[in-house]
This record gives C-alpha cells, structure tokens and sequence, in this order.
C-alpha cells in the first residue's frame, strides 16, 4: 500500500554507483600496470572554468536551522478539539479494496500516519486531511501506473479509513527552560551562554556545509568537463577492466533491488526496461568508468601525482579511530590496491580545483 518512489530510488541508486571503486584482483590486471597513454588523450584538464557556487548563508537558511532542531526536541500532544491537519500523526484503521475485494497489504489496525509525510499513494493523506476523530471515509483512489505490484498499477480502488486519534508536535520555543542545554548536547558543546551564541554556531555550520557541498560540485563538474574532453576509443580499452567495471555495476544494482525484495529481472521490468538493454546499460557503464579512471591515472602521470605508502597508513588510521574499529577490520571491507586508487582520484581532483578558474 505504501508508495514505491521511482524517483528516490533512482537518486539513491545513482549515489551509490558513484561511490563504488574498482578493486582489481590479478597483478597484471591492475591499473597501476597499465600505460594510460596508449588507451586515452587528455583534454585540457588545467585553467577548466566553473562557475561559482553563492554559499551565502541567509536568515531564511538560519531560521529553517533552528526549526529544525527544535522541531527534533517537540513532544506529542493528544488533540481533542479539532479535525486533522498538515503534520499530525493520526493513528488509523483502513481497509484498502479494488473491485470490492480487500487486496493483500492494504489492511492495517492503529496505524500511525504522519500527514505531509508523503508515505502512502497520492491522494490518501489528503483525503484524511479535514477528518474528525472516530469519522470513517471511503477515499477513491488511483494508484501510480508504475506502481511495484502489477495487480494494483494504475488501479482504481477505495480505501474505508477511520481515525482513531490525533497528535500534534508540541514545538518548544528557544528560550524555554532547558532548551539551549539540550541544543549544546546535540552540538557537544559545553554550553551556550545565550541564544546569539547558538545562533552562530548555526551559521557557522550552515557556512561550512555549503562551502563543503560547492567544493564537491566543483570537482564533480571540472571532472566531467575533462572527461568528455579526453578522448579513447572505447572499443579497444582493456577487457578485463571493462568487464570489472561492468560487473561492479550489475552487482550493485542487483544488491539494491534485493532491498525491496526484487531481483533483478523484477527490478529491471520495474523501471520499463528489459535484460538485453540492462546488459547493453551495464557495459556502456562498464566502459565510461574505464575511460575515467584511465583518464585520472593520465592526469597522475603528466603531474606526477602519487599515494605513499605512509598516506595509506595514515588514512586507514584516521578512520579506524573515527569509526572506532580497527585497522585490520577496515581492510577486510576495503583493500590496501582499492584505497590507494581511491585516494590517488582525490589528489588528482584536488589538483583540478587548485588549478581551476572558479569564475
């Protein structure tokens, strides 16, 4: 009954993807042994403009800030004397059924909804929207054509809800008793002494976010701008790195469709496709990346740029303290070849940017 959100699952998937790095196996099947010169041609990858990314922090960005956090501190309150409106959580009973007949999964007791919460299809919060403690209401609605189950795509069906109960969040104000210390521990602050000191924190949060975000624009975009500059022909790039590649895709997009309970072939037919273009999609995939890589590794070697051994070290230490494990479970999850060439694409697009006219 819940809405399966194409869009959403697209975004996270895409993050995910970009996230991956190739971990080679074989020693002769490892980019640190391949001549990135006989497979790609830089483009120009110094003085490549960007436009500037406006990090200015507003009083509208402060204000949302401090909402939000107290809005993380607000209690529930029972409500009596009023029908249901935008951010509630109504507790209800519902029976979901497509030709008179209840469907399997649209039948739930006390279940508790946050309305503008977006969880069920469109129209439902709505239509429980106005409505009254102990009223029941038929809602006549459509489910999205590109719905997860093929029973209910694009069906017409009726929901019978009744509301049980209605809650409110009760908001605090910022300068109720005990508020700054409960924002102080959120910040692991020692203490705020007044609310302007607060307030700078959050703009100075605020600062740091956005300048972190434009920073990662940045590289992201100078990259893609040398990468279509940079030429290969894409046929004749190393098999065994394409086919690395390749398979990287296709086991992540395997994994995530296995977190709705899907496989493949069910998650493929989910996004309108079929396993011959998925398969053309994954080695299009497969050789784009392996153009990329190739490309970083040809920066690395006109700039002699290189990881050590003790950078290596150095990181796997930083984490293992961060993440407050140990370096040798670190390495079972990432290994010393993966690592290397991961931080051997940060220092290339640091020297991107060092190198970039940021107009």
């Amino acid at each position: 009954m819940k809405k399966f959100r194409k869009g959403a699952v697209k975004t996270a998937l895409l993050v995910c993807l970009s996230l991956v790095l190739c971990s080679c196996t074989a020693e002769e099947q490892s980019l640190e042994n391949i001549d990135p010169s006989k497979y790609v041609t830089l483009g120009q990858y110094k003085a490549v403009t960007v436009d500037k990314i406006d990090t200015t922090v507003s009083e509208s960005d402060i204000e949302d800030a401090v909402m939000s956090d107290l809005s993380a501190l607000a209690s529930k309150t029972e409500v009596k004397d009023r029908p249901v409106i935008e951010g509630d959580t109504v507790n209800i009973d519902y029976v979901g059924k497509k030709d008179g007949v209840a469907f399997d999964g649209g039948t739930a007791s006390g279940y508790d909804l946050t309305i503008g919460s977006h969880t069920f299809i469109d129209g439902f919060e709505e239509g429980v929207t106005g409505m009254e403690i102990g009223e029941t209401k038929d809602l006549e609605l459509t489910f999205p054509e590109d719905y997860h189950s093929e029973e209910l795509a694009g069906a017409d069906v009726v929901f019978t809800v009744t509301v049980n109960s209605i809650q409110a969040d009760d908001v605090p104000a910022i300068t109720d008793d005990g508020i700054l210390e409960k924002l102080a521990d959120k910040y692991e602050a020692e203490k705020f002494d007044d609310v302007d000191e607060y307030l700078d924190l959050i703009k100075g949060t605020i600062e740091k976010s956005k300048e972190e975000a434009a920073q990662s624009s940045y590289r992201s975009e100078l990259m893609q701008q040398i990468y279509d500059a940079s030429t290969c022909d894409l046929d004749k790039l190393p098999e065994w790195l394409v086919s690395e590649n390749t398979t990287q895709y296709t086991s992540n997009i395997e994994s995530f469709a296995s977190q709705y309970g899907l496989s493949l072939d069910e998650y493929v037919s989910l996004i309108s496709g079929n396993m011959a273009d998925f398969a053309e999609q994954a080695a299009d995939y497969g050789r784009e990346i392996s153009k990329q890589e190739l490309v970083i590794r040809a920066i690395a070697k006109a700039e002699n740029i290189a990881v050590d051994e003790k950078e290596v070290v150095d990181y796997y230490a930083s984490k293992a303290k961060e993440y407050g494990t140990d370096v040798d479970t670190l390495k079972k999850s990432v290994d010393e070849k993966t690592l290397t060439e991961y931080l051997l694409s940060e220092k290339v697009q640091d020297f991107v940017l060092d190198n970039a006219v940021i107009k």
